[in-house]
């Protein structure tokens, strides 16, 4: 998870928390900016660098209804992608 992602870059010294990980990755296009159903998922070119995966889940309510819920995750090619490039920008 991008959580999970700020606390290895922090370990590594970088200063930076789940919050504004979201901003910088939305801020360098990493993540989709606009607002509704694609806010938060991963941009094309972070997809063809293979830098995230998105797990859907399937919520059955109690009232019969289903959502289905999307969770972007770092992959491991894209915790080494990022700590690299935050390590090399410090």
């Amino acid at each position: 998870l991008v959580g999970e992602m700020a606390k290895i870059l922090r370990q590594n010294g970088v200063e930076i928390g789940q919050n504004r990980l979201f901003v910088w990755l939305r801020d360098n296009g990493y993540l989709i900016k606009r607002k509704g159903t694609d806010w938060n998922m991963p941009s094309q070119m972070a997809m063809e660098l293979e830098l995230f995966e998105i797990k859907e889940t399937v919520i059955t309510h109690s009232d019969g209804h289903t959502s289905v819920n999307k969770t972007v995750k770092v992959t491991g090619k894209g915790q080494q992608y990022f700590i690299n490039k935050f390590l090399g920008a410090a």
